[in-house]
């Protein structure tokens, strides 16, 4: 007997990428308040598999709109960020576009990173590293004032070797060839995602990552409170 039922619908979709956006489990306002703002962008450029396609769909859905009238953290880039590399924008008279040259920013600034994002290329561990300081320093900021900004914010150091026999007991036994990476250990024993060892350690989530699979050590999946 022949089927006469529906032909199933095979073909691709214009937005079929958007099933696959790692912003689609997540809670709204992670993308809609500012202090979320580092964890929404790490979302979008950490663990997305399409933010050139998202980066491209919000590139040309507010190509020429007003600042007033773009919202949230979209392919890891801010509304305020978005709007001031739209050269087409209206409001630049006062406050000129930030339209990069041939000769690219130097990697570790804020606009080496913002060019990075809004070009879609691979962000350097240096800018990336640099954003998780500015991080810090914000929230540092806003939680006890105005801090005076610091060149380098180092690990929090080791434990020192003589320390008491119960202490020794309490702490996971080391593993790594380097400090850095005895202290990544320490902290995924200790039950942190690579998310909260990289803001403990000042580092990019991808450096930790490294560091965890150099060791042989699976994620966390459920975060130490």
């Amino acid at each position: 007997m022949a089927y006469t039922g529906a032909v199933p619908d095979t073909r691709a979709h214009r937005h079929d990428w958007m099933e696959a956006m790692a912003c689609r489990n997540e809670k709204p306002e992670t993308f809609s308040e500012t202090k979320h703002e580092h964890e929404a962008r790490i979302i979008c450029v950490v663990r997305c598999p399409v933010r050139t396609q998202c980066l491209a769909h919000v590139q040309g859905l507010e190509r020429g709109v007003s600042k007033d009238r773009r919202d949230g953290v979209v392919a890891g880039l801010t509304a305020h960020e978005r709007w001031r590399m739209d050269a087409t924008a209206p409001g630049h008279s006062t406050h000129p576009a930030l339209v990069f040259t041939d000769v690219p920013p130097k990697c570790g600034t804020q606009n080496a990173l913002l060019r990075h994002l809004w070009h879609g290329d691979r962000v350097d561990p240096d800018c990336w590293s640099a954003e998780v300081r500015r991080d810090r320093l914000n929230r540092a900021t806003t939680e006890t004032g105005p801090a005076e900004p610091q060149p380098e914010i180092a690990p929090a150091p080791e434990p020192p070797a003589d320390t008491t026999k119960n202490q020794r007991a309490k702490q996971p036994p080391a593993k790594g060839d380097t400090p850095h990476e005895r202290r990544v250990y320490r902290l995924w024993a200790a039950g942190f995602s690579d998310l909260q060892i990289a803001r403990r350690m000042a580092v990019s989530v991808p450096q930790v990552q490294r560091v965890r699979e150099r060791l042989g050590l699976l994620p966390n999946l459920h975060a130490a409170s």
